[in-house]
C-alpha cells in the first residue's frame, strides 16, 4: 500500500467512533482473501473458512432519557466461507446468530434484549450470499451483502451487522486495487487506486434487529429501497497527503442526499502529523418527503463539520464541530432522514446515542482522541462533546409520530443543551489466545432540560457495553 493511501487511511480513522467498533469486529466482514485458482475444483479446495464467536453484555440506564433501565446479553457470533476466485468469480457466504439465553427474561420490565437478539431473544440469518467477479480494476457483487458508505452500512453494534440485497460494484478509474480478491464490505475506504468508484442499488435489507430481510426501513415499512454512487481521490501534494470524496443517495420516496468530505495529513516531525478534515451533507426530498403519522414533512437538511487534529504515532487528539441550520417546517425543522444508517460515527461530532443529524438544527462541538498503551495492547477512544439543539428532546429518536417528526407527545424544548462524554476500551489478549479480545464502550448523555415540558426525562441516560470476542 502506498503512503499516501496509509496516510489517509489512518487520518480518517483516528478520531471516528466507529472505527472503534470496525477495528475490533473486522471479523465479521470475512476478511479473508480467497485465492485465485486455475479450475473450478481448485477455487472451491482454496475456499476460506472465518469467523467470531463471543458474549456481549449491554446495559441502559435511563434509556431514551425515560425513567426506565434496560438489560441486554447475547452470545453468538459468524462463520464465513469464501470461494477462491475461478476466471475472476468467486462465491461468498456468511450466516450470523445471536442468543440471549433468556438471562433478563425474567424480569420483562428491564429485558433490553431486543438490542441484541429481536423480541424473539434469539435470532440467525444468512447475511451473506453473493457472487463476486474481481480483477484490479473491477469489482461486482450481486446478492446478499455488506456494504461500507456514510449512510448506508454495517453498524458494527451487535453480532448481526446491517446487510442488504442488491447489486455493487467498485471500479479503479486512475491506478489499480492492488489487493487480492477479497470478502470485505464493498466499499472506497481500503482502495489503493488513485480514483475509485462506487455504485450499487439495493432493494431491501436486514437490521441487527430481525432475522429477515425486509423491503421497508427505519422510516417506513415498505420502501423500494436505495441507489448510492460515491467516488474517492487520493494523492500527495509536496509534503501533503489529501483525500477528496463525494456521494449520491437517492433513498426512494423519502430523501435524496449529497455528501462530501476532504481530507488531508502533513507530517511535522518524525513522529508527528497534523491533518483535518472538513464534511458537508445537503437533503431534500425525493418523491413528496417523509410521512410519519399521516402527515407529509418536507426533508430540507444541511450539516456541516470540521476536525482539525495531531498524531504522535499511534495516539492522537483533535478537536470537532458540526453545525446544521434551521429549516423550518421541514422535518425535525432540518433534521437528517438516515434509513440505512445509525448516525454513530460518519459526522464528526457523533455520539454513541445522539448526533446533530438526528437532532435537528443546532450546533455541536468537542474533543475526540485516541490513546494507546500497554505496548499497544489497550487502545482507549475518548470522546467529549457539547450539543445545542435549536429543538431539543433529549435525545429521543427513535419514534416520529409528533409534530414535524419529533417523539410523540413532545414539546421541544428551545436551544436545549445535551453534554455527551463516551469512551471505548479494547485490550488484545493474543498473548492468551490469538484473536481473542476484550472491549468495553460507555456513555452518558444528560440532557438539560429548562423547561416543566420535559422533566420526566431522567438524566443522565448512560449505556455500558461489554464484549469478550474470538475470532478465527
Amino acid at each position: 500500500m502506498s503512503r499516501v493511501t496509509k496516510t489517509i487511511a489512518a487520518m480518517k480513522n483516528s478520531c471516528s467512533k466507529a472505527a472503534f467498533f470496525v477495528s475490533g469486529m473486522l471479523p465479521l466482514a470475512g476478511l479473508a482473501l480467497p485465492a485465485h485458482a486455475q479450475s473450478l475444483q481448485d477455487a472451491l479446495k482454496q475456499t476460506t473458512i472465518s469467523g467470531q464467536v463471543g458474549a456481549y453484555d449491554f446495559t441502559y440506564a435511563n434509556a431514551g432519557h425515560g425513567a426506565d433501565t434496560k438489560n441486554a446479553f447475547a452470545v453468538g457470533g459468524n462463520l464465513n466461507l469464501h470461494t477462491g476466485a475461478f476466471e475472476g468469480f468467486s462465491v461468498g457466504l456468511g450466516g450470523y446468530t445471536g442468543q440471549s439465553l433468556g438471562l433478563y427474561s425474567h424480569n420483562p420490565a428491564h429485558d433490553g434484549s431486543s438490542e441484541l437478539t429481536s423480541r424473539t431473544h434469539g435470532m440467525q440469518s444468512l447475511r451473506e450470499a453473493y457472487l463476486q467477479y474481481e480483477n484490479s480494476f473491477l469489482e461486482v457483487r450481486g446478492g446478499r451483502q455488506f456494504i461500507n458508505t456514510p449512510y448506508a452500512n454495517q453498524d458494527l453494534y451487535t453480532f448481526s451487522p446491517r446487510a442488504f440485497t442488491g447489486v455493487s460494484g467498485v471500479i479503479n478509474v486512475i491506478g489499480q486495487n492492488t489487493s487480492d480478491a477479497d470478502s470485505a464490505p464493498m466499499s472506497l475506504n481500503s482502495s489503493t487506486a488513485t480514483l475509485s468508484v462506487l455504485a450499487a442499488r439495493m432493494f431491501n435489507y436486514n437490521s441487527r434487529y430481525s432475522s429477515t430481510f425486509t423491503d421497508g426501513n427505519r422510516y417506513e415499512a415498505k420502501s423500494n429501497g436505495f441507489i448510492v454512487f460515491g467516488s474517492k481521490y487520493q494523492n500527495s501534494f509536496q509534503n501533503i497527503n489529501y483525500a477528496l470524496q463525494g456521494w449520491y443517495y437517492n433513498f426512494y420516496g423519502l430523501a435524496q442526499l449529497f455528501y462530501g468530505q476532504a481530507d488531508f495529513s502533513t507530517p511535522m516531525s518524525s513522529t508527528s502529523s497534523l491533518f483535518g478534515s472538513a464534511q458537508v451533507a445537503s437533503e431534500g426530498n425525493s418523491g413528496d418527503g417523509y410521512t410519519p403519522n399521516g402527515v407529509t414533512y418536507k426533508v430540507d437538511a444541511h450539516v456541516f463539520g470540521g476536525k482539525l487534529g495531531m498524531s504522535f504515532g499511534d495516539d492522537n487528539v483533535a478537536l470537532i464541530g458540526s453545525y446544521s441550520p434551521q429549516s423550518y417546517n421541514a422535518f425535525h425543522h432540518g433534521g437528517m432522514i438516515h434509513p440505512y444508517n445509525d448516525n454513530s460515527g460518519t459526522t464528526f461530532t457523533d455520539t454513541m446515542q445522539v448526533g446533530i443529524p438526528d437532532l435537528g438544527p443546532g450546533y455541536a462541538y468537542g474533543i475526540t482522541g485516541t490513546i494507546m498503551a500497554l505496548n499497544g495492547k489497550l487502545k482507549i477512544n475518548p470522546t467529549y462533546v457539547e450539543y445545542n439543539a435549536d429543538y431539543g428532546f433529549g435525545g429521543n429518536t427513535f419514534t416520529y409520530g409528533g409534530a414535524y417528526g419529533f417523539p410523540t407527545g413532545m414539546t421541544p424544548i428551545h436551544n436545549e443543551s445535551i453534554h455527551v462524554i463516551d469512551a471505548g476500551f479494547t485490550y488484545d489478549l493474543a498473548d492468551v489466545l490469538k484473536g481473542l479480545s476484550v472491549a468495553w464502550d460507555t456513555d452518558a448523555a444528560f440532557a438539560q432540560n429548562s423547561s416543566t415540558t420535559n422533566v420526566y426525562y431522567e438524566n443522565p441516560y448512560f449505556s455500558s457495553r461489554f464484549y469478550l470476542k474470538y475470532a478465527f
